[in-house]
């Protein structure tokens, strides 16, 4: 149960100008990037990131989850104004947003979105709220062999964001599995696969990783679509603005798409673009009107947007609480947590509640600030968008470059960024997604020291990892879910949700 006691105590540790002041910059940063096109919140987030090493734990995060909840929803003003989501999050929006600007409900279509993100938004960050002590006590139970069986059902995750394509989703994997085993062994300290490279042994930065992985081939990629496509898209009047009335029509939308996405937030690996169509899917699933979905409605932005937002806050309760990231967005504030001595997992409730309870208030500060600026954005969305390329992508590369070298400032992590970013387009190209990359080269140490710790303790024997009912649990629902994705992928192979998802 929630500790009130901890809970005004942390009050204190947000209710202060600098922390107030990190949260609201990040907001604004958060939804520069979201409304322009070919940026990323992920993006967004390890641009950043080297800005929290001279501030305090307590800005540091806020900083970093004020881009995290408003980069998701900034993704759906280009995705609801040009058919381009800002983010991979809003690709659901898209379906209906799109269609809704074309018929000059464009203003509708946008306060749809920003009410549905903050409503599910708050639903979702109090449900986290009261579950993390729940998951955080019964993480104390975990042993060696119990944190391997964790790690083993969220790789099996892993299918959920591989497209059309099951083996591309397994090939990116695969990389990601390779990249994390460069550096020094876990356990004898031996060096793996540095070249003789000094600056291999401490492994690749996850920093340089992610912004190679999924900075560059952006560019690379927007760049070259702005050069052919000179002419801004127009979708004309903006339209009348959305009445009370039929905000609270879509009630149960909201709490459908919000609880769908919170169960995938929990879940390690999966993220905001599942969850964005989950929702929709939810939404159209029980909608009166399903055949008005892909056609322009009001309900199915609604349920994409509750999706995705949704996310946030259960996000951060595997990260914080086990120690395994929920996200991509989510490893990278688990670095910066590390960066300033916190050490995520089933300690840090025991060591520094206060500063916990403080992390779930700091979303709702964010989301509160979320709900002003995006009405703020709502009233210059035309202008918002025509943002000249040729500007922006240079400046991103210079931001990209200085961030990953002010890290631990060597040009060999800045030639890695860029080959991990050659790499990342070469997989774009060939439509391998870079989720299932990225998320086992975060899972990929965790998986090895939690095998090979547990396979020491027992004498290498394989029994230990069927000796207690938590790993038996996880086991089996590894099993239950590498058959169900597979199962899934079959059914959902060549449909429109799997091409946007591969996309």
């Amino acid at each position: 149960m929630v500790d009130l006691d901890i809970l005004f105590q942390s009050l204190e540790l947000i209710l202060q100008w600098k922390v107030v002041a990190a949260c609201l910059a990040g907001v604004i940063w958060g939804m520069f990037v979201g409304v322009t096109p070919g940026l990323t919140g992920i993006m967004a987030v390890v641009i950043a990131l080297p800005l929290t090493f001279f501030m305090d734990p307590q800005s540091a995060i806020a900083l970093l989850l004020g881009i995290y909840v408003t980069a998701i929803y900034g993704g759906s003003v280009t995705a609801i104004m040009i058919a381009t989501p800002g983010t991979p999050n809003a690709a659901a929006t898209v379906l209906d947003g799109y269609p809704l600007a074309r018929q000059g409900k464009a203003r509708q279509a946008l306060e749809m979105a920003l009410y549905a993100s903050f409503t599910a938004g708050i639903l979702s960050t109090v449900v986290a709220l009261v579950i993390f002590p729940i998951v955080a006590n019964f993480a104390l139970e975990f042993g060696a062999a119990e944190v391997f069986a964790v790690i083993v059902f969220s790789i099996t995750i892993i299918a959920g964001v591989s497209g059309e394509s099951l083996l591309k989703g397994l090939i990116a994997a695969s990389f990601g599995f390779l990249i994390a085993m460069i550096g020094q062994d876990p356990i004898h300290g031996s060096s793996r696969f540095t070249f003789g490279v000094h600056d291999f042994q401490a492994g690749m930065h996850i920093l340089t990783l992610l912004v190679g992985l999924f900075t560059i081939p952006e560019i690379i990629v927007r760049g070259v679509e702005a050069y052919k496509s000179r002419d801004a898209v127009s979708v004309g009047d903006m339209g009348p603005r959305m009445t009370f009335r039929q905000f609270i029509s879509y009630w149960p939308t909201y709490l459908r798409s919000s609880a769908g996405g919170s169960l995938l937030g929990a879940l390690p690996g999966l993220g905001g673009s599942p969850a964005a169509f989950l929702g929709y899917f939810l939404a159209q699933r029980f909608s009166k009107k399903p055949e008005e979905f892909g056609e322009g409605s009001l309900e199915g932005v609604a349920g994409a947007e509750a999706g995705n937002n949704a996310v946030c806050g259960p996000a951060l309760v595997p990260m914080m609480s086990l120690g395994i990231p929920g996200d991509t967005t989510t490893a990278v504030l688990m670095g910066a947590l590390v960066i300033h001595g916190l050490n995520p997992g089933p300690m840090l409730f025991e060591s520094a509640p206060e500063f916990i309870y403080s992390v779930f208030l700091l979303l709702f500060v964010a989301l509160i600030f979320l709900f002003f600026v995006g009405t703020g954005v709502i009233r210059m969305a035309k202008w918002v968008v025509r943002m000249p390329t040729q500007i922006l992508f240079p400046v991103v590369l210079i931001l990209a470059t200085y961030g990953t070298y002010a890290v631990r400032g060597t040009m060999v992590d800045v030639i890695s960024m860029y080959a991990v970013g050659f790499l990342g387009f070469l997989l774009r190209i060939q439509k391998i997604p870079a989720a299932p990359f990225a998320i086992a080269f975060i899972l990929g140490p965790l998986f090895e020291n939690a095998l090979r710790k547990a396979l020491i303790i027992s004498g290498g024997s394989l029994d230990i990892f069927f000796s207690s009912k938590i790993s038996i649990t996880f086991l089996t629902l590894a099993a239950l879910s590498a058959g169900a994705s597979a199962y899934l992928h079959w059914r959902l192979k060549g449909t429109k949700a799997a091409k946007i998802i591969t996309d």
